[in-house]
């Protein structure tokens, strides 16, 4: 028994196990990803948070074990931030934030780093939390989140439906969002998202919804009729539309916005002797030769005679 304990209490061993302790904040950036991007449906709640749970207290074993290696003590103090983003992203998802929260807090505190410089840290990261979480419901009253406010999407995922219907090949699925629910006039949105970029998880499935095309928006949800014609063609309110070109012509619109948007110092200034095409023989002369550069062209003007100065 004695010489376990020697083995857990060898410094080398710790600073081996403290390499574990940087796979938290990656852990946790995962999540932020998965909160920002995908909708996180659930096919088994119970046992998906448990195993939830059971990450996060298994990684709060590993750094607290590892508490005052460099490593440890690293991770310990920027996972608060990586959770603050989360609670910005996830608002509303306690049971996907609660864990998080906890972690960090007891192995912020219980990190081997200098105690005024946790007091410091600490105290930012308590207002960052309360500031931000109250700036981010001021946010919410208007409808805005961190999704639509980066152009990214439209959606409010509060108001989505779990109903799908897919495409014949499973490329594509139509999604309702349903804004006032229940009452006797709601507003209906319909979008197609691509299921190239879905991920499946123990327990969870994430419906990618960031880059989804809206195709109809309606009051009156129980008239619409849509089906799928092919893979991807959908025939939605007496029109048919082609998915495939949607998606294209997105791509196509977000590619030339970046580029449009390229700062001008990576843009490339052309000369005049670029612009018109001439080459380096043209311009500096046969190779070997120390010619002077050609002159620009003279705008050409018409030739008046004498008589007609006259």
């Amino acid at each position: 028994m004695d010489k376990v304990l020697d083995i857990f209490r060898n410094r080398w061993v710790k600073l081996g196990v403290s390499l574990l302790s940087l796979g938290y904040p990656a852990f946790l950036l995962y999540i932020d990803w998965l909160s920002f991007a995908y909708y996180m449906q659930p096919v088994n709640a119970v046992p998906l948070f448990l195993l939830y749970v059971l990450v996060n207290f298994v990684f709060a074993g590993v750094m607290f074990y590892t508490r005052k290696q460099i490593l440890t003590r690293i991770a310990a103090c920027i996972s608060p931030l990586i959770t603050f983003v989360l609670l910005i992203i996830g608002f509303g998802h306690w049971y996907l934030i609660a864990p998080p929260v906890v972690t960090c807090l007891l192995v912020f505190l219980a990190s081997g780093a200098n105690e005024t410089f946790k007091t410091i840290l600490g105290t930012i990261y308590l207002l960052m939390f309360v500031v931000g979480t109250l700036v981010y419901l001021t946010m919410l009253h208007f409808n805005l989140t961190i999704q639509t406010l980066a152009n990214l999407t439209e959606c409010d995922i509060s108001k989505r439906s779990e109903v799908y219907d897919f495409s014949p090949d499973n490329s594509y699925r139509i999604v309702m969002y349903i804004d006032g629910a229940g009452a006797e006039r709601s507003l209906t949105s319909y979008y197609v998202e691509k299921t190239e970029d879905d991920i499946s998880l123990p327990y969870l499935n994430c419906y990618k919804h960031v880059g989804s095309q809206k195709v109809l928006v309606t009051m009156d949800r129980d008239s619409v009729v849509y089906k799928w014609l092919n893979n991807h063609e959908l025939y939605i309110d007496g029109r048919a539309k082609d998915i495939k070109k949607m998606f294209e012509q997105a791509e196509e619109a977000a590619k030339k916005k970046d580029e449009e948007e390229e700062s001008p110092a990576d843009k490339k200034v052309k000369t005049y002797y670029e612009e018109h095409d001439y080459n380096d023989e043209e311009y500096y002369g046969p190779a070997g030769t120390s010619a002077a550069p050609a002159p620009a062209p003279e705008p050409e003007t018409e030739a008046v005679s004498g008589e007609a100065a006259e």
